[in-house]
């Protein structure tokens, strides 16, 4: 995958925040990357797949991630489950 480097300026409090404990410039990126995977992802902006290889995480600790943060990894509505719920009936009523 094609890369491009963005660079932009953060009051020093916030920077702090951003990086956390990540003293590394390498853990620096890691976790402004992980942030902006997540963001991206909960505005529906990019797929679980592009967030996660964003991240630098396979799918599932990029879910695992997400969980953690209160956030859902798969969108699963009322109407998905009621659908579930008649398929799995039919087939048990066979």
């Amino acid at each position: 995958m094609a890369e491009t480097t963005i660079a932009f300026s953060l009051p020093v409090d916030l920077a702090a925040a951003v990086w956390g404990r990540k003293g590394t410039e390498s853990g620096k990126q890691t976790r402004i990357k992980t942030l902006l995977a997540v963001g991206l992802f909960a505005e529906g902006t990019i797929s679980l797949a592009k967030a996660s290889a964003l991240a630098g995480m396979n799918r599932i600790e990029f879910a695992l991630l997400l969980k953690q943060m209160g956030l859902p990894a798969y969108e699963y509505t009322e109407s998905d489950f009621a659908e579930d719920a008649g398929f799995a009936t039919s087939v048990l009523e066979g």
